[in-house]
């Protein structure tokens, strides 16, 4: 595909890109909240596969670029501790999901507890490997890119 020039200056460029990002964090935290209602609400769960699909992809494309340009977040740095508080919450959400999701099909306080304790705290073990492998990756590839190349092969294997 042709790439055409953009009709639009450095600051409209700028602004463009933010009214974009915006947009695009709209969307994921909008697909984020729906599937949670949704999930809660409607008992066939094939009813929302287009949008989990849809999430997926959006979840899986935004972190496998993050990486590639060695960039973890804006505010927060790739240490354990923002890690774990990061995982701890992902736990938490799930668990409390998972707990209304079971009390309302099953209506069994303790069997909703026990199955959201136990997928909560399989939910931060997991979200805190995964968040640190994927931070040892970026801080690879960030260490990689702003590295000196000492010749045209080093250059070459950075695109």
């Amino acid at each position: 595909m042709k790439r055409r020039k953009s009709n639009l200056d450095e600051q409209q460029e700028r602004k463009l890109l933010e009214i974009e990002s915006r947009g695009c964090w709209m969307a994921f935290w909008g697909l984020v909240i729906a599937l949670f209602v949704e999930a809660l609400v409607i008992r066939d769960v094939r009813a929302i596969a287009g949008e989990w699909i849809l999430f997926m992809g959006l979840a899986v494309y935004l972190t496998v670029s993050c990486i590639r340009a060695g960039i973890w977040d804006r505010r927060m740095d790739m240490s354990r501790k923002t890690i774990l508080t990061i995982s701890v919450i992902v736990g938490l959400c799930i668990a409390v999901f998972l707990f209304g999701f079971t009390f309302l099909r099953h209506q069994r306080l303790v069997g909703a507890l026990g199955f959201a304790a136990i997928w909560g705290i399989g939910a931060i073990v997991l979200c805190y490997l995964v968040l640190l492998l994927a931070a040892r990756a970026t801080q690879k590839r960030h260490d990689r890119l702003n590295a000196e190349p000492d010749d045209e092969t080093d250059a070459a294997d950075l695109r």
